[in-house]
């Protein structure tokens, strides 16, 4: 059992990086929604990132929009490096976008995509079913210690869930995404049945509660005091601890 309580004595029950380097996308992305899309004139319907460098030819990470269907369109940051494409579906970089929000909100998709964003559990579940189930996760602190995890088979199930399926883990910061494995998402006004996505203001895939909390509050300068009874920053419990919110951190869909 698991609460990110506040409380020393309930810390312990809470809440390939060299082969990884090279083929990450970067820590920062500059320039989701509302933006102009490098592909904005292009006739082409891309589905991933992957399709806009195979197919379209880009090359320069940026703005793109895909798309489901004909009719079902999206926006994410596409981040291209010397072998490999990332689509970016995650991004924390500042405290301009707030990450509490709604069940519909988080189905949907919300925030900037020169900014901080969420592309959508629609719009995940569709890139996981379409053979994009590598997710790469970067990490910055305050003081600059970067660190990247990669998950060889991430996919969502069931549109009325968004059950997380994960697993195929390599990184130099130890696992701490397998307790969400095989949960459904949950937000404060969908909850899950411990109440953590209430205690802990963001949508996630909360077992009880979570060792990693990407869409947790953002608060500046790493060490924080909640201003609840649980640690809700952006966290990764066996990095720096519950009570350290990074700087950064993406999360980034490829092909294998």
């Amino acid at each position: 059992m698991m609460y990110a309580m506040l409380t020393v004595s309930l810390f312990l029950g809470l809440g390939m990086l060299g082969s990884l380097v090279s083929s990450s996308p970067s820590r920062y992305s500059s320039p989701k929604h509302h933006h102009e899309a490098l592909n904005k004139h292009d006739k082409l319907l891309y589905g991933d990132c992957h399709e806009v460098r195979k197919v379209g030819g880009y090359n320069v990470s940026g703005v793109y929009t895909l798309h489901i269907n004909k009719t079902s369109s999206f926006q994410v940051h596409c981040e291209h490096t010397a072998d490999n494409s990332f689509t970016v579906i995650q991004r924390r970089m500042s405290g301009a976008v707030t990450f509490i929000r709604q069940w519909s909100e988080y189905v949907a998709g919300f925030g900037s995509v020169q900014d901080s964003y969420w592309a959508g559990l629609s719009q995940i579940l569709y890139l996981t079913s379409t053979g994009n189930n590598v997710l790469t996760i970067n990490m910055q602190t305050w003081d600059g210690e970067a660190q990247n995890v990669r998950y060889s088979f991430f996919r969502l199930q069931d549109p009325n869930t968004f059950t997380l399926n994960i697993g195929g883990f390599s990184g130099s910061v130890p696992d701490d995404l397998f307790y969400n494995n095989n949960m459904p998402f949950a937000t404060y006004d969908r909850p899950d049945p411990n109440s953590c996505a209430t205690q802990q203001s963001a949508g996630w895939w909360y077992n009880y509660c979570s060792y990693a909390l990407p869409n947790g509050v953002y608060y500046t300068g790493g060490s924080y005091t909640p201003t609840g009874g649980f640690y809700n920053g952006i966290y990764w419990k066996d990095w720096r601890g519950y009570g350290y919110s990074l700087k950064f951190l993406s999360m980034s869909l490829s092909q294998m």
